[in-house]
């Protein structure tokens, strides 16, 4: 066993230990204020005698700390936590506990939670509206600015019945309890702040519907939404001066925008259908091969030639990265588009298909697209 010193203080950033155990570059100390990953929070980092500590893990009550480089068994070690991974962990699990507390309130049930990642996942065992969830966010955020005091405890198996938690632990034994005012009793072995205050404030994102008709909610608390504020209102910023616009007109001129970029695209669009149009009506009939500089506008060029009778298109084109072959053939031709194209894709280490009159493909071998050009017309023979 380690003795758990993050339980008697989650405010220690330093402490001294001796190493007992070593496997490869992991070590088992006698105590230790690193925490491991568990209960949906991720493991500290920091140092030991100045070497990182990479990953900490909880084994049979032994607690395992994987460092870059290996320490011998006796030696005796000076640790330090990084604080502000440790304070953000104390910050999201506070937060949790909250939001936990105010959707049990509204009548819905955690049945899982994930703090380890950029954003932290609660899920809920029901169906949940947008309002239901803005419900419980003012709700957690009253809470977090009531500064409610946070302590722990531990209560034997036998009594914890008289303890108002809103999950069914899942140990026995001596339970420890975290509980924040009046409001919210949970069992946890985690970290968490002093104060409700200190979790600053709490904002959900987004809600999805998962397997089994559950809801997970994504959140943050704390330091994580100063920087998510300041990364979206520099966003915002950067938009309002290009667009010389204040911040709230800035989704009506963006909406503007994109409007007036859907119709250019749209008119776009109909000028390289006509364009299409007016080159293949200047082939004439029979066997034309045509090299275009403008790859976008091969499929409109293709769909044309298709409607000119007596004629077959051998027509390519490049982006640069990749080669592109399109045939066809119209009414009153023998050969096949499709069996066409597949004399020329080899040149071009390409794939594709298609039908008896209009046939496209593309490979990577860009410096072979003459080669199948010609491959294809030699094949008209």
């Amino acid at each position: 066993m380690t003795v758990k010193l993050y339980r008697q203080d989650a405010y220690q950033k330093e402490f001294a230990s001796t190493v007992l155990e070593t496997q490869e570059n992991s070590v088992r100390l006698e105590a230790t204020a690193f925490y491991p990953s568990a209960g949906g929070q991720a493991f500290d980092t920091g140092f030991l005698n100045g070497i990182k500590v990479l990953e900490v893990k909880e084994k049979d009550g032994a607690i395992w700390h994987r460092l870059e480089t290996p320490l011998e068994v006796g030696t005796a070690v000076s640790g330090q936590i990084d604080w502000a991974r440790r304070f953000d962990h104390m910050q999201q699990h506070t937060g949790e506990h909250l939001l936990g507390q105010a959707f049990f309130r509204l009548s819905r049930y955690v049945i899982a939670v994930n703090m380890e990642h950029s954003v932290c996942t609660l899920d809920l065992g029901e169906e949940t509206t947008w309002e239901t969830a803005m419900q419980a966010e003012s709700d957690v955020n009253a809470a977090i600015w009531a500064a409610l005091p946070i302590r722990s405890y531990e209560v034997p198996d036998s009594e914890i019945a008289q303890i108002p938690l809103r999950r069914t632990p899942k140990v026995s034994g001596m339970i420890r309890v975290v509980q924040i005012g009046e409001y919210d009793y949970s069992a946890c072995g985690g970290t968490h702040t002093n104060s409700s205050s200190e979790v600053g404030m709490l904002k959900i994102f987004k809600l999805e519907r998962i397997k089994g008709g559950a809801t997970r909610v994504y959140f943050n608390c704390g330091s994580r939404l100063l920087a998510d504020y300041r990364f979206k209102h520099d966003f915002m910023a950067g938009l309002g001066l290009r667009f010389s616009s204040a911040l709230e007109v800035v989704p009506a001129r963006v909406d503007s925008a994109l409007e007036d970029l859907n119709k250019a695209r749209l008119e776009v669009a109909n000028l390289k259908t006509q364009l299409a149009a007016r080159i293949a009506a200047s082939f004439l009939k029979g066997v034309v091969v045509y090299q275009l500089e403008d790859v976008t506008l091969l499929p409109d060029l293709a769909k044309a030639c298709t409607m000119r009778d007596q004629l077959v298109a051998i027509l390519g084109a490049t982006d640069g990265s990749r080669a592109f072959l399109a045939v066809t053939c119209g009414a009153g031709v023998k050969q096949q588009a499709n069996e066409l194209l597949k004399i020329g894709l080899p040149f071009i280490e390409g794939k594709g298909g298609g039908k008896p009159d209009l046939a496209q493909g593309s490979g990577s071998r860009v410096a072979g697209l003459e080669a199948a050009l010609e491959a294809i017309r030699s094949g008209m023979a």
